[in-house]
């Protein structure tokens, strides 16, 4: 279903007037701010707690790859590696980013969509889909490198989070 929709997704881009897709990569590091735990849980045999048990807050760093169409509508695939206060893990998710104008200073927008796995008091772990909103700025020193700042919103692990996050995209 992931490569057909894909392959869709390629080909529709394709077909457009003048489309231009080139390949994008980027790299980002982010603080992940623990916020709240809107999921209460009545405690039955074998429960060990939440999945973070002691609200830890995060810290993430990221490698995504993929297409842009016409330097404004990014599309990849990326993976993580995630430290929540000495709970290790890793994440591999879709990232859509959107930059509003090709101005040197633009406004863009954000969706991350994934899996992330942490290693915590439960046997192999926990595995949690998460989605990640975010929206920030992006400063572009040239016409293939830019800056970006985001915050947003992630909710996974039983939690929510305010992850705030630096990165570089070429």
């Amino acid at each position: 279903m992931k490569k057909f929709l894909f392959s869709l997704i390629f080909g529709l881009v394709c077909l457009a007037g003048n489309a231009q897709i080139k390949y994008t990569g980027k790299v980002e590091i982010g603080r992940q701010i623990f916020l709240s735990r809107p999921i209460r849980v009545d405690p039955g045999p074998g429960w060990r707690g939440y999945q973070l048990n002691n609200n830890q807050s995060g810290l993430d760093l990221s490698i995504i790859n993929g297409i842009s169409f016409k330097n404004n509508l990014r599309l990849g695939f990326g993976v993580g590696y995630l430290n929540y206060e000495g709970i290790n893990g890793y994440s591999f998710f879709g990232d859509l980013e959107f930059a509003t104008s090709k101005d040197k200073v633009s406004p863009l927008f954000n969706l991350k969509i994934g899996q992330s796995h942490i290693n915590n008091q439960y046997d192999n772990g926990s595995t949690d889909s998460f989605v990640d909103f975010g929206a920030g700025i992006e400063y572009r020193i040239s016409k293939k490198i830019g800056l970006q700042v985001k915050a947003g919103f992630r909710f996974v692990h039983q939690s929510i989070f305010l992850p705030i996050r630096i990165g570089a995209r070429f």
